[in-house]
């Protein structure tokens, strides 16, 4: 089943292809696992449709001598290569065929471990940047309802009110806040929706994120959000300029080579 944090909006973070060299029953699994372990690690990535401007991670594996390997490659939009990891674990040749749930875990935790030490700078910085910051929000995937358009529109709002320069198109913007909607099993007459928020910088590096969680009435959200768009996103401003505060404070730190 597909899990909605895992579709961030187009222009950031990493998509993640199947695999090749292996069965559905570990390609499939291996997928969904390695989305979620680098969300895990605060690295958006999708299962979805490719990015136009974000990373492509590419896989190939293969089994010998009780080994199991992956290869995983990232690309930019334009092809280039930005990273190569492999990733080794101990196991039978059964386990690999048919996809046992531990090693599933184990590779797909293993190699967002990899991949997100290969993107993440030693200190944070924004590649390039010159002149005023600027922000725009590039959306929100996963939301019930209106949810999605609701709480981007919301967002962009309050962040305007709370003095924040906002940029009307993404490729005008310094950095760029993504979100995503997590909506949990309803029990008892009530469901939990979360909510993370993405900040990030030009080409798509994470800065910081934040993440909120409320019990709402079961379906209350299943239509218009109304003013709980902005209740939502009022909760994360002061965040959101923490954040920001920071990066003003080191921009004049040089990215690791």
């Amino acid at each position: 089943m597909s899990n909605p944090l895992l579709a961030i909006p187009d222009g950031a973070g990493v998509t993640v292809i199947p695999i090749e060299g292996a069965d559905p029953s570990l390609s499939g699994p291996l997928t969904e696992a390695l989305v979620e372990a680098l969300i895990d690690q605060e690295v958006p990535a999708t299962a979805g449709g490719a990015l136009t401007n974000g990373l492509l991670l590419e896989g190939k594996a293969h089994w010998q001598d009780g080994t199991a390997q992956v290869d995983w490659w990232l690309t930019d939009h334009q092809g280039h290569q930005v990273a190569l990891v492999q990733v080794e674990m101990p196991a039978t040749r059964t386990a690999y065929q048919q996809g046992y749930p531990l090693l599933i875990q184990e590779l797909a935790k293993k190699g967002a471990d990899l991949v997100a030490n290969a993107l993440r700078p030693n200190a944070m910085v924004l590649s390039g940047e010159t002149g005023p910051r600027s922000v725009a929000v590039v959306g929100v995937d996963g939301a019930p309802g209106d949810g999605n358009t609701a709480l981007a529109k919301a967002m962009t709002a309050v962040l305007k009110e709370a003095g924040v320069v906002i940029a009307d198109m993404a490729d005008k913007a310094t950095l760029l806040l993504a979100g995503s909607v997590l909506q949990g099993e309803p029990k008892d007459g009530v469901e939990e929706i979360t909510i993370r928020w993405w900040l990030m910088d030009a080409t798509g590096k994470v800065l910081g994120t934040l993440q909120q969680s409320n019990l709402v009435p079961q379906g209350s959200l299943s239509e218009e959000w109304g003013s709980a768009a902005f209740d939502a996103t009022l909760a994360n401003v002061q965040a959101i300029q923490d954040i920001l505060g920071k990066i003003d404070r080191v921009r004049s730190v040089q990215p690791a080579q």
